[in-house]
């Protein structure tokens, strides 16, 4: 692991956000600049990759260019072929250096189906009505379906070998308390697998032969995950200026100044709805999302200013 001389164990949640996400990835472009490294990322969804690209050292070579892609192709081709050719894109560079000795640990949430009926449901034509029905159930605080059918699965890339299952991932790992364990030969698998929002996304996702669905629905982001590796600061960045919660129904908010298992959070998030800009979950302009990346630059660099106790010195080091 990383050595940190004399600063504080930090650790960052990037929640999710379709395109509104390229707020956090200006903040962790801005940290990058700064020497703020943190020695545990916690992702999900639509914060994969840009959370990704922060611990192996390019969230800022790679910048908003990622988000024009991306949002173009939504608009062409559909959100699981762009998430696909994001991966593929990007995939070898991140295998590369999330998993080199001295890397930070890589937490990347999902939502494992946990029975064959709701799999094939899932995996099948009625995937994208369940979904419909799943958004409409937040405005109802309805979370049945997905308390009886999912359950959140974190994998990480710290995880021991030993945590690996016959069957899944997942078994042995929490039958030892442990975390399922993320590896380059999973890593694409379990990516597209966190970002699969049924409603829109046209393609199943599978890790080891099992259903998963997008991370928003249990785990949106990973704070207490990333807490619980032992840090001792922990930077939560949102894509929205309201509360940041667990999940997409509200579950659990993440409260700025409060502590989880010992660490201090601190949450960033825009000042604005980025809708005043152009950008929203599924569509965005080119303008908007450069407007909405400089924000998040402005944020990391005016977090760092306040607290100059988490910058390394030595800076940054990329691949």
């Amino acid at each position: 692991m990383t050595s940190t001389g004399t600063r504080p164990r930090i650790g960052i949640a990037i929640a999710s956000g379709m395109l509104k996400g390229v707020f956090g990835h200006g903040v962790l472009s801005a940290f990058e600049e700064r020497g703020l490294r943190a020695q545990v990322y916690g992702t999900s969804s639509s914060a994969v990759l840009s959370g990704g690209l922060a611990a192996v050292g390019r969230a800022r070579a790679t910048g908003v260019a990622y988000w024009h892609q991306a949002a173009a192709g939504a608009a062409g081709k559909g959100m699981s072929q762009v998430v696909l050719s994001s991966i593929e894109e990007y995939g070898p560079t991140l295998r590369d250096g999330l998993f080199r000795a001295g890397a930070p640990e890589f937490l990347l949430a999902t939502s494992r189906v946990t029975n064959p009926a709701a799999a094939e449901i899932t995996q099948g034509p009625g995937a994208k009505e369940l979904g419909r029905q799943l958004l409409r159930n937040i405005f109802k605080g309805d979370r049945t379906w997905v308390e009886e059918n999912l359950a959140a699965e974190v994998f990480s890339s710290y995880a021991d070998a030993s945590s690996d299952a016959a069957d899944g991932a997942h078994a042995d790992a929490d039958a030892r308390g442990g975390r399922p364990r993320l590896t380059p030969e999973n890593f694409d698998a379990v990516s597209y697998a966190s970002t699969r929002m049924m409603h829109a996304w046209s393609v199943p996702a599978e890790v080891g032969g099992e259903a998963y669905v997008d991370a928003s629905y249990t785990c949106a982001c990973p704070a207490r995950e990333v807490a619980a590796t032992g840090v001792s600061e922990l930077i939560v960045i949102g894509a929205d200026p309201f509360p940041v919660f667990r999940d997409i129904y509200a579950s659990e908010e993440i409260v700025d100044g409060s502590t989880l298992d010992g660490a201090t959070v601190r949450v960033i998030r825009p000042e604005d709805d980025l809708k005043v800009l152009g950008v929203d979950y599924a569509a965005a302009s080119p303008e908007g999302l450069t407007g909405a990346y400089e924000l998040g630059l402005a944020a990391g660099h005016g977090f760092a200013d306040l607290r100059p106790g988490l910058l390394d010195p030595a800076g940054t080091p990329g691949l």
